[in-house]
């Protein structure tokens, strides 16, 4: 038997010093504990996505030196990291296998008769088409690889990683880095797992990752005692249906639950990194604060953070209605805190008078000096506080540029960024059955109840204006954005699709002018989309960054060109 150790100590971005002093504690548990290997997961030291750092040739000299440092430091145990040197006329993390002075590549190697294979990217086995016969005297295979995520990864992990194992007959260990290595644009899997025929063992969570197992032990390999002809794949299959950003081929509870936990990892990572205590929301009452608000509460009792520090502000304007107003409390007092009340109607009037407006007419300048009030205050009463202002802007409003630029535009970090408005109504009712959530499962459904408004202009106290009669019903433009970003699909192939998913539902004309529609308030929201808050990428509809971006100033004769116009 041969017991390995994985690290799975925070690594916070370039903070190399802090990580090395990480490193050590962990060496020092490995000894203590009995092992003789100790594996970090690839790019522990400085985490792994480092922008204009990335190509500074004295980036790979103190990361080479500080491993090989740690090693020195610590001849009797064999350290499983990794080196940084250029390949490709890139920099790239390699595998290196540390024993004292020595350092030696650590793809293949032998520790006292044990013979380990060891990947820093699960698709390089995949990609490699490795068959059972490349690890015949393989007893360990060993996958430390730091990528970044999307919801359902896990899922497809664990049944990768489990097939692996039954596959070739031997114990595979994972040791993914993720655990504070950053929050934008990506967030990476913290997990660690073992696999063979006595242990079938994988972390799913923070919470399961910190105070999990760090120890496996693994016994000599055997030859697999099951045909596979494939591993399971690690990309979504994403199908046509009514709601396509719900991958079906996942347990859609179980894929609800994952999203909500990374949105939650990735506000937790971003406070644990600028060494936060305190978030301030601003709840409106609908389903974009309500989820920002559930996400930020999960992020604080994940971090052990007392709820107090979650500062709440709901601010009734012009528009604002009595439900959503009534609401907001409920739910704030639903989770045990506390609502503080703004009105901002006399500061938005006094805004719009300074200007020259009367105050009165419901024009555009009316609608948006209230959003952007709103953003004031919050930001404002975030620096008061030390803390950061959470942002609520969803997939569907970023996409359609449905915000107010300098307003609910604006925020020190999204969580609901790459989450469409259906996802988000199939999220809540799988959340609130989650036991520190569960005491706001009636609020929620009571928010789920209610049609999606800004709540922008006078309307006698009731909901006027309801954003589905504005735009489009959600699940319409929902259904759009994938078969614009994932699909790829021109506005009359996107329309004739939709009229087979949907079954008659819109009519023919209806679709084309959505379609129209869309892609150009895509075009003309570019300007914000360049501008938003930072916030990870969580799922497979990514259409924020500069790889992604569009010119501002682009016209729309491409599009109308496909609709023969």
């Amino acid at each position: 038997m041969f017991k390995v150790y994985i690290s799975k100590a925070k690594s916070k971005p370039l903070d190399i010093k802090n990580n090395t002093a990480a490193a050590q504690a962990e060496i020092d548990k490995a000894r203590a504990a009995g092992a003789k290997l100790i594996v970090f997961p690839q790019g522990f030291l400085t985490g792994v996505q480092l922008g204009i750092v990335e190509d500074m040739l004295y980036l790979n000299r103190a990361y080479n030196d500080t491993f090989s440092k740690l090693a020195t430091d610590n001849p009797d145990i064999y350290i499983l990291g990794d080196m940084r040197r250029i390949m490709d006329g890139k920099n790239a993390f390699r595998n290196a296998l540390y024993k004292g002075s020595s350092v030696n590549s650590g793809e293949n190697f032998e520790i006292d008769g044990f013979k380990f294979h060891s990947f820093n990217s699960v698709k390089d086995i995949d990609e490699r088409k490795l068959s059972v016969s490349d690890f015949m005297d393989t007893d360990c295979v060993i996958i430390n690889e730091s990528a970044p995520v999307f919801a359902g990864s896990r899922i497809l992990a664990k049944k990768f990683f489990s097939t692996l194992s039954k596959m070739l007959g031997v114990t595979v260990i994972c040791a993914l880095g993720g655990y504070g290595y950053t929050s934008h644009p990506d967030i990476y899997m913290p997990a660690a797992g073992c696999f063979n025929k006595k242990t079938e063992y994988f972390s799913t969570t923070l919470e399961e990752f910190v105070n999990g197992e760090n120890m496996f032990t693994i016994p000599k390999g055997e030859l697999g005692d099951i045909f596979i002809t494939r591993l399971p794949s690690l990309e979504f299959d994403i199908l046509f249906n009514q709601n396509p950003l719900v991958p079906r081929e996942l347990d859609e509870k179980e894929y609800c639950l994952d999203l909500f936990h990374l949105q939650s990892l990735s506000l937790a990572t971003r406070m644990m990194n600028i060494g936060c205590k305190t978030a301030v929301v601003a709840l409106s009452g609908g389903l974009d604060s309500a989820l920002a608000l559930l996400v930020t509460v999960n992020a604080f009792d994940m971090l052990g953070l007392d709820r107090s520090g979650i500062r709440l502000i709901s601010m009734p304007g012009f528009g604002t209605s009595a439900t959503t107003k009534g609401l907001a409390g409920d739910l704030a007092e639903s989770l045990g805190l506390e609502l503080k009340m703004i009105d901002i109607t006399d500061a938005c009037r006094q805004a719009l008078l300074d200007i020259g407006h009367d105050g009165v007419t419901p024009d555009i300048t009316f609608e948006n000096v209230q959003a952007r009030m709103r953003t004031l205050n919050g930001l404002n009463l975030a620096n008061a506080v030390g803390g950061i202002m959470v942002g609520t802007g969803d997939l569907s409003e970023v996409m359609l540029g449905f915000s107010t630029y300098g307003g609910d535009h604006l925020a020190s970090y999204g969580v609901n960024s790459t989450v469409s408005k259906t996802v988000i109504r199939t999220m809540l009712p799988y959340v609130i059955q989650l036991e520190n959530i569960a005491p706001a499962a009636k609020a929620i459904t009571d928010i789920l109840n209610i049609p999606v408004s800004p709540e922008l202009v006078p309307h006698g106290g009731e909901i006027l204006q309801k954003t589905e009669e504005i735009l489009a019903p959600y699940k319409l433009i929902d259904f759009f954005i994938y078969c614009f970003v994932i699909a790829k699909m021109s506005p009359i192939e996107m329309a004739q699709r939709a009229s087979c998913v949907f079954e008659g539902e819109f009519s023919p004309s209806y679709l084309k002018e959505k379609a129209q529609m869309l892609h150009r308030r895509f075009i003309t929201g570019q300007f914000k989309r360049s501008a938003a808050p930072e916030g990870a990428r969580l799922t497979h509809v990514n259409i924020a960054g500069s790889q992604r971006s569009i010119p501002s100033d682009a016209g729309t004769g491409l599009f109308n060109y496909f609709l023969g116009e």
